[in-house]
């Protein structure tokens, strides 16, 4: 009797502790809202179909960047648009936080006290998801882990940000370790070692011959090493560590140079990484600050901004996915473009590690400071005494719209997309890219109304509501030009466009792509109609279009067109483009040319 007693008791504890491991165990539902939603083998509106659920569906959330949720249901397994489901998770969510701990590494407690084992370490930052606050603690969330941190180092963040997180699986981080072997071009090796004792170093930097620059070199060194050992002897004397600080160096031209350090810092199974750079200027012998780097910096961020997108879509994991000019400070001028180091935390999810995102000097030179050649071939001139057409594609972006944009970066042209507002969240990446290449994003309504047959508070939110799409995928793109469904103007669409400040483009060749879906007919019309100052219609929907262009831009381009965008085009007018002005050809004898 006694024994079954015991053997009840043990039963009852351990069915008592199945929810508390079962609340350690991180995971997010979706319920399926608004209507029936697709699931698609891959993360975008493309897509193969896998299957179709309808509203109430619940689904298992795997990943959730924001944009996009890998999900299961039953043994299916693909990807939803996070929009369209209400996401909860299987713990308490009471808010995000900023963690905070200037001049000594942030550790992440494996239980509510000092004492406890540190399960993660970051430099001095980072985003977390607040799940309790208890006993002056946050238990928190951080990637797919819990840990704990004192209230004291928490400042809670505004913001609605998406649950969930994105699994990191094959996105490579920078690491000193990279740098062991990269390229050296500048400078004489600086090295300091410590191979004796628990707590060692190998430590590289160059010497510049530039004094302010071997300063804040050699500060940041001993400010890595000094953080490093001062975490080591609090709490982990006895046991192994290492700090590793490499370099990479590199001559830009014959007057500018630029350096990229980074450490790393191991012990107990953890890893700490941080970076610094910094761009010289050797004719004046001085540190570039990031104000020195540039004229403006609007493309420079919307690039960057493109760029962090590639890695993380939306609001999610505390967060914003934005660009900011603070992350300028962490540029890297190379030959090839502007190469951005953000550190681990700071600007993206911690668990990203540092993430290097590479802006070529094709979208960004015009914003350039430096007096370079090699920045200064990149800008974009154009010669109104040379013959110009502006190509123009309606009713996208659609699938088709990439592989017109390849050809226009491979030759260097620039075209006018004119896009579906309704369309543009679904391609928001495609968006982005564009603008970031330089072509132009015009209004094409928000769902292709004839604007002549609706009222005018109509017309007015068909093209407020486009607009206000493509400025917020975009982060902030002001469009400037309407193309008109079906070309259908009237006094009210003239008096609403110069009211929000917008030209109306019509076309002078139609190419009738939509009609005949034949590549060697839209090639023909467009070689056929090619003229200086033409405004060319067509529809980056077909993949004959696409076929088309991929033939006739190289074409044009031999035959010595400069391809523009309608905005171009128009700055060109001797007597200006005006708002509320309908726009179809550019006459050689209205081209502005001195």
């Amino acid at each position: 009797m006694k024994r079954g007693w015991a053997l009840w008791l043990i039963l009852c504890l351990m069915i008592s502790l199945i929810p508390l491991a079962q609340a350690d165990e991180i995971s997010f539902t979706g319920t399926i809202s608004g209507g029936s939603l697709h699931m698609r083998k891959e993360p975008k509106p493309s897509a193969k179909v896998v299957n179709t659920y309808k509203s109430g569906t619940e689904v298992q959330i795997l990943e959730n960047d924001g944009t996009w949720c890998k999900v299961k249901v039953g043994n299916k397994t693909g990807y939803m648009m996070a929009q369209y489901l209400d996401i909860k998770a299987n713990y308490p969510h009471i808010g995000w936080g900023r963690a905070t701990r200037r001049e000594a590494l942030l550790n992440i407690y494996e239980k509510p006290d000092l004492n406890s084992s540190i399960i993660f370490k970051a430099m001095d930052e980072m985003n977390v998801e607040l799940v309790e606050k208890k006993n002056g603690w946050y238990k928190i969330r951080f990637s797919d882990a819990f840990g704990y941190l004192p209230e004291a180092m928490i400042t809670p963040l505004s913001g609605d940000f998406a649950l969930g997180f994105s699994q990191n699986d094959g996105i490579s981080s920078v690491r000193a370790s990279d740098l062991y072997s990269a390229v050296r071009e500048v400078g004489s090796p600086r090295t300091m070692n410590r191979d004796e004792g628990d707590f060692t170093y190998t430590v590289a930097w160059p010497d510049v011959g530039i004094a302010e620059a071997n300063q804040l070199m050699g500060s940041w060194v001993q400010d890595m090493l000094d953080r490093f050992e001062a975490d080591y002897r609090s709490y982990y004397e006895g046991k192994k560590a290492h700090c590793r600080i490499e370099y990479q160096s590199l001559q830009i031209d014959d007057r500018y140079q630029s350096i990229l350090l980074a450490a790393e810092y191991t012990v107990d199974g953890l890893q700490v990484d941080h970076a610094c750079t910094l761009n010289l200027d050797t004719k004046t012998g001085t540190v570039l600050s990031a104000d020195q780097l540039f004229n403006a910096t609007d493309k420079t961020l919307f690039s960057l901004e493109t760029g962090i997108a590639q890695l993380m879509n939306a609001d999610t994991d505390g967060y914003t996915g934005k660009a900011a000019s603070a992350m300028l400070d962490h540029i890297l001028i190379t030959r090839d473009g502007l190469a951005v180091y953000l550190p681990a935390g700071v600007y993206l999810p911690v668990s990203m590690g540092i993430q290097r995102i590479m802006i070529p000097w094709k979208q960004v030179a015009a914003e350039s400071a430096l007096e370079s050649e090699i920045v200064s071939q990149y800008i974009r001139k154009i010669d109104p005494s040379k013959p110009m057409i502006a190509l123009t594609f309606d009713d996208g972006p659609s699938d088709q719209t990439t592989r017109i944009l390849d050809v226009l970066d491979q030759y260097g042209g620039k075209a006018t997309f004119c896009v579906q507002g309704m369309n543009v969240e679904k391609y928001a990446d495609v968006v982005r890219r564009a603008v970031a290449e330089g072509h132009e994003i015009a209004s094409h309504t928000w769902n292709h109304k004839r604007l002549t047959e609706v009222s005018a508070s109509t017309v007015r939110s068909q093209l407020e509501r486009t607009n206000a799409i493509v400025s917020e995928v975009t982060g902030g793109y002001q469009v400037k030009v309407l193309r008109p469904p079906y070309g259908s103007v009237n006094k009210t669409v003239r008096n609403i466009c110069a009211d929000l400040d917008m030209v109306i483009a019509h076309w002078k060749v139609d190419t009738l792509d939509w009609e005949t879906r034949s590549t060697s007919k839209t090639y023909r019309a467009i070689i056929k109609g090619a003229e200086n100052g033409v405004i060319v219609l067509c529809h980056d929907l077909y993949s004959s279009t696409a076929s088309a262009i991929e033939k006739a831009v190289p074409e044009l381009v031999e035959k010595g067109y400069q391809l523009v965008t309608v905005s171009e085009l128009l700055s060109f007018h001797k007597d200006g483009a005006k708002p509320g002005t309908v726009y179809a050809f550019l006459a050689p004898e209205n081209i502005r040319t001195e």
